[in-house]
């Protein structure tokens, strides 16, 4: 409509300026008719204002027109995606909006999708920004193939499509979640080298009963955020429940915020030990019992520190809490894990650096414990931080060993001293011939590397036996100790307490 205006507006004065012409020349003839002798002149100045007249309506369309074309790229600009040229949020929520008036008008019931691209900020990490981007356009075109001419594919965040459809109902819905997941699956082509990733999908609709438009997009943004927490690669189509899981959540993270500030959160210890019960270190494990909760699982508020921005924080108090009590143990080794957040924020060396200053502790007597998807990156920031870390005194364990992406290749290149066989390897003992032979291969390699190595999950005699059949000779599970105080570490320091042997 702005462009409409301007184009009549611009011809307008066009035809203004014509018309003061002839106006101008009647006015002239006027005069020429009193004085015969002006009629030459006359001549020359009726021309020249004809030619000026023309010259004048002419850059005046021009003008009008290079005016409408950077209108035109304008409102562009302000509707659509510049990476995928895609419309954005803006307009997609303009055509909500439609769509819900013709909702009123047909009765038809518009389907919804969100397809979020699963741990977006660790591929834009892996991958680099600019290749990050050539992902995304190509999944945009991937998208758009399977869209009707009818529908509406929108880019509404860094890692997020929005899909509009016509007609649709829950089994349309889930057929065609099931084929944008397929179309999606196959890995992209980066700089770096092929992209494998997943996609969570959330469908919901427009319906009547909606107070807004918008509300059909947020629903369809839960139910991807649904699929997600169940571990991303699937997708789930909005329930009422959803609603309340969200809220709840976020009446967590309050919780959370306020744990932190108030000293909720607290440390306990896992002894490590040899084949004889002898305790040589101890792993500290983050506990939080609310006044009101009671307590709280880390597999709850761990995922939630970190998806909500206090990974940071929460890894902070661990390393703090671990320092201060490390000096109640000065022939122990205390563990602490380290989050791959952590380690990628560039803060981590300035927080140790600045509680080794603070404190009587040694670097030496802190083992560090890292999981697979730290050094998977294999960024120089990494490289450099985890040689950092071992300059200062620290020693390196790596978590979880066999459950990622195990290489060979970045065990020799980053500074690991320690490898831990993952519970889900030891709990099978026994049970799958696999395991034996997994765990077998894993100490092989450490021996191979020099590495040290120690099972988690130790949980039974027969377990301890098989992994000493197989070379492992360091421990740490139940059958040992549960995670306890760390008054209770005093007790078996000093020999008050004794352990399964």
């Amino acid at each position: 409509m702005n462009l409409v205006r301007q184009r009549l507006s611009a011809d307008l004065l066009g035809v203004i300026a014509m018309l003061s012409i002839p106006a101008f020349v009647a006015i002239l003839c006027f005069v020429a008719a009193r004085d015969p002798a002006e009629q030459p002149l006359l001549g020359v100045v009726i021309t020249g204002l004809g030619a000026g007249g023309l010259i004048v309506f002419r850059q005046l369309r021009k003008a009008a027109r290079s005016l409408m074309a950077s209108q035109a790229r304008a409102e562009y600009a302000a509707t659509h995606d510049g990476k995928t040229q895609l419309p954005n949020k803006a307009l997609f929520l303009d055509r909500l909006t439609d769509a819900a008036q013709a909702v009123l008008k047909d009765a038809a019931t518009p389907g919804v999708f969100c397809i979020g691209l699963d741990r977006f900020s660790e591929t834009n990490e892996i991958l680099g920004i600019g290749a990050t981007d050539a992902v995304v356009v190509e999944l945009a075109e991937r998208l758009a193939a399977a869209c009707q001419p009818t529908d509406t594919l929108a880019r509404v965040g860094d890692d997020c499509f929005a899909l509009l459809t016509g007609q649709s109902s829950r089994v349309r819905a889930e057929l065609l979640a099931a084929q944008l997941m397929q179309r999606l699956a196959p890995p992209c082509v980066a700089s770096a080298g092929q992209a494998h990733m997943t996609f969570s999908v959330g469908v919901g609709f427009v319906t009547t009963d909606l107070e807004h438009p918008a509300e059909a997009l947020r629903q369809a943004q839960l139910a991807m955020s649904s699929a997600r927490r169940l571990g991303g690669g699937r997708f789930a189509v909005f329930e009422p429940g959803m609603d309340q899981a969200l809220k709840a959540r976020s009446l967590l993270e309050l919780d959370l915020r306020q744990a932190l500030a108030s000293g909720e959160l607290t440390l306990v210890y896992q002894p490590q030990v040899d084949a004889k019960g002898a305790i040589h270190g101890v792993e500290a494990l983050m506990r939080w019992i609310s006044p009101t909760r009671g307590e709280i699982s880390p597999t709850v508020f761990v995922p939630l520190a970190e998806s909500c921005g206090l990974s940071d924080e929460l890894g902070a108090l661990a390393l703090r809490q671990a320092l201060a009590d490390s000096v109640r143990w000065p022939d122990l080794r205390v563990a602490v894990n380290v989050s791959a957040q952590q380690v990628r924020s560039g803060r981590l060396i300035p927080t140790l650096k600045d509680l080794l200053s603070r404190s009587e502790v040694a670097a030496r007597s802190i083992e560090l414990e890292i999981t697979e998807g730290v050094l998977l990156s294999d960024e120089p920031e990494t490289f450099d931080t985890l040689h950092a870390l071992r300059r200062l005194g620290f020693s390196l364990a790596l978590d979880d060993f066999g459950t990622g992406y195990s290489s060979l290749s970045y065990l020799r290149r980053f500074p690991v001293d320690k490898i831990k066989i993952d519970r889900s390897f030891v709990s099978h003992l026994g049970k799958r011939p696999e395991s034996t032979a997994i765990i077998k291969a894993i100490v092989d390699l450490a021996q191979a590397l020099e590495l040290k190595v120690i099972a988690e999950g130790v949980e039974s005699r027969d377990q301890v036996d098989r992994l000493t059949a197989a070379g492992c000779h360091h421990f740490q599970g139940y059958f040992f100790s549960p995670p306890v105080a760390a008054e209770a570490i005093d007790g078996m320091v000093a020999g008050r307490s004794k352990l399964a042997a």
